[in-house]
């Protein structure tokens, strides 16, 4: 074969190496690393939210799972963007150096907006995003009045981590024609007697997710107690209305895991992770065993989640 000039094979030694760089570009700028801070056996929130995460994405990008114990964990400027799937993870990786946006997932509102606060009191410049585990407080009272069109009085018990949205949780209950009663605790002491003084002023508990009110510690109390007032609790979990709740309104992991794809393409496509956000997607949990022996009547998950889905 005859040799090529040259100036032919510069030219041609060129061309490959700029082809080469564009090829690899898009895989090397569009790494994901998702940390998980739980032990995430399969079937678990955290594993299903990973995998619905890296089976969304893998396609158009590079995905890597990692658990906080690894002994390699990701370098926090290693890939373009970060997940954090449970608070753990997101705690370990707002503090990282670095600036690669991090996109928190599994973690309650206001335990995202303190970590995001406490992030920037320490100079941190990685822009953060989130979407939310809890549900928004619209939806939630949107549901009450789908499911139990009677109820005008609003119960909720607020711990540390939730007193500061009193106020933003009366006007919204105001808004959308309930009387909000709240009661503060500040130890798990002060719970039963505060929940003992609050039932008998309601006609319905709405579950929120501070860890201090609702654990595996106080459920079965406060599932006794509104039994007793024949008060009926709404949760957040599906795992709730399992133990006694009438009603629960919740995201799925894959839900979450969906909508936290979403985001991150934008971010890849955009260069920007979109604001923190609640899921888009949720799903019903009703105990209709619990809801007859309480006097009330409900209909079906399916109707309710399809007419709470039209009022969005």
């Amino acid at each position: 074969m005859p040799r090529l000039p040259a100036f032919l094979r510069s030219l041609l030694s060129y061309a490959l190496a700029i082809a080469a760089l564009a090829g690899a570009a898009p895989c090397a700028a569009q790494d994901i690393a998702i940390v998980i801070g739980e032990p995430a056996a399969p079937g678990s929130p955290y594993a299903e939210v990973a995998e619905e995460i890296r089976s969304r994405l893998a396609p158009e990008a590079k995905v890597s799972v990692h658990g906080t114990a690894d002994e390699t964990p990701p370098a926090p400027d290693g890939a373009r963007l970060l997940v954090a799937v449970g608070a753990r993870a997101a705690a370990r990786l707002a503090a990282a150096p670095g600036k690669a946006p991090l996109l928190v997932t599994l973690m309650p509102t206001e335990a995202f907006a303190r970590l995001a606060a406490e992030s920037r009191r320490t100079g941190s410049t990685r822009p953060m995003s989130a979407v939310h585990l809890d549900q928004p407080v619209g939806r939630q009272l949107a549901l009450v009045r789908l499911a139990l069109p009677d109820t005008r009085r609003i119960g909720v018990l607020l711990g540390p981590a939730s007193a500061s949205r009193q106020a933003a949780l009366a006007e919204i209950a105001a808004q959308r024609g309930f009387h909000l009663e709240a009661r503060q605790v500040a130890r798990e002491d002060d719970l039963a007697p505060a929940l003992l003084n609050l039932l008998p002023e309601t006609d319905l508990l709405l579950a929120l997710p501070d860890p201090l009110v609702f654990n595996a510690g106080t459920i079965q109390m406060i599932l006794l107690s509104t039994y007793r007032h024949q008060r009926p609790l709404f949760g957040f979990s599906a795992s709730y209305t399992r133990a006694g709740a009438v009603l629960s309104l919740f995201s799925t992991p894959r839900q979450i895991g969906a909508e936290a794809a979403d985001m991150l393409r934008v971010a890849l496509t955009g260069g920007r992770l979109p604001p923190p956000r609640y899921p888009r997607e949720f799903q019903i949990a009703a105990n209709p065993h619990v809801a007859r022996s309480l006097g009330l009547t409900l209909d079906s998950e399916q109707d309710l989640l399809q007419r709470l889905r039209e009022t969005e």
